[in-house]
């Protein structure tokens, strides 16, 4: 079958992990990109892979010409490649009567504040929250109900961008004042915040696939975290957790009913959670891969990815996701490391992969940046210049392999 004749697939926003699915979509498919928005920060715009597309249309300025092009293709499915398309996505795939979520409730999809709210409503265990601009009201709100920390954070936005942990007033002052006003990584202007009760426990992260209803659980993750300047939490390492643990099938239940109070119907999700004293709590869902994806790794550890079962929803009529147990089984160990950055300098990334390619548990190196690219002290996922997995079947060897690699970061970053 030549290109010309090979039947189409719309992507939306396939920036960071979304170039995984272009990659994969590309050898089988004619491809097309659709940006929902109409400009995009350096660092995403870079992380597209342009090459792979043979149209890149912008349905920000230009929807009723998008929607028409399309139609015309008539492509087989459109698929959200990242954060940024979920909406846009469900818009188009509605409209091309195409496999997709509901865009009626799109906007729980993306709102945090909204999100939370519709997992309340179906009866599940959530955070106290409140939405407001006046940091006053949000403070007489915490009072009354008899809160201490608290998180603020904007309502819409992506990698822990703009996340205060709050311990005072005059801190809730200051984190309401930072987020009011700003553009924030979605690329939206913050008109409120949300402040929600702090959440005691580990956090885990949960990936899925999701065809016609049914959930399909690819890997789970108990997420590690470190303090860093002004109070930040950011991400030090995840590791992949056994689908034996006690916590899983408790937590896993807990997701699958997040995903439907969502409409998470089809394709991928990426939830994070707290596991409190009183159980599972969700931090939030984004229907999408994960930013994290990293099919070689997972491929290793459990015999199937999050990109792969994706394509197979929408372009496998499901054959793949039929074929696999809903939970995932794990074969080797894995440790999902973030790279902390102390200090700005020109990032030495060549040298930091020779270092760290010698490690035992070393599976890849990827990193955020590119290389003698200035780095800037890590506050928050997207200040992280890289990520490191280690898979291994000896947990002590991932350990040890661990404890080298933030010694070489103290050393070089």
């Amino acid at each position: 079958m030549s290109e010309a004749d090979s039947p189409t697939v719309v992507l939306v926003d396939a920036f960071s992990t979304g170039a995984l699915l272009a990659r994969q979509a590309r050898q089988h498919y004619r491809l097309i990109h659709v940006r929902s928005r109409a400009n995009l920060s350096a660092t995403f715009a870079a992380s597209l892979p342009a090459e792979l597309f043979d149209e890149d249309l912008s349905y920000a300025d230009q929807a009723d010409d998008v929607l028409h092009r399309l139609a015309e293709l008539a492509p087989v499915a459109v698929i959200a490649a990242s954060e940024f398309g979920v909406e846009v996505a469900d818009e188009i795939a509605a409209k091309l009567a195409l496999r997709g979520n509901d865009p009626a409730l799109s906007y729980v999809r993306r709102d945090k504040f909204h999100m939370v709210e519709a997992v309340a409503a179906a009866g599940l265990r959530t955070a106290r929250q409140r939405r407001g601009t006046d940091a006053a009201a949000l403070l007489d709100w915490r009072r009354k109900a008899g809160l201490g920390r608290t998180v603020v954070k904007p309502l819409d936005s992506a990698g822990s961008d703009d996340v205060f942990i709050s311990d005072s007033e005059a801190e809730i002052h200051a984190a309401v004042h930072a987020i009011i006003g700003k553009t924030n990584l979605m690329l939206r202007t913050n008109a409120a915040v949300l402040a929600q009760e702090y959440l005691v426990g580990d956090e885990y992260i949960v990936n899925s696939v999701s065809r016609d209803g049914r959930h399909w659980f690819t890997d789970a993750w108990i997420s590690h975290k470190v303090t860093v300047r002004d109070n930040r939490r950011i991400y030090d390492y995840e590791d992949l957790l056994s689908p034996a643990d006690p916590r899983c099938t408790e937590i896993l239940a807990y997701v699958s009913g997040v995903l439907d109070a969502l409409g998470i119907a089809n394709g991928p999700a990426h939830t994070e959670l707290i596991y409190t004293a009183a159980g599972p709590v969700l931090l939030e869902t984004g229907s999408r891969i994960s930013g994290l994806a990293n099919p070689p790794a997972l491929d290793r550890c459990t015999g199937v990815n999050q990109v792969g079962l994706t394509m197979d929803c929408y372009l496998g009529e499901g054959r793949s996701l039929a074929a696999q147990p809903s939970v995932y089984i794990r074969h080797e160990h894995a440790r999902c490391v973030n790279l902390i950055a102390h200090r700005e300098l020109p990032l030495p990334a060549q040298l930091l992969r020779t270092e760290l390619e010698q490690l035992p548990a070393i599976e890849s190196i990827r990193f955020r940046i590119a290389d003698q690219s200035t780095t800037r002290p890590t506050v928050d996922l997207n200040s992280s210049p890289g990520v490191v997995f280690l898979v291994h079947q000896d947990p002590a060897e991932i350990d040890r392999s661990y404890l080298k690699l933030r010694q070489l970061e103290h050393d070089l970053l």
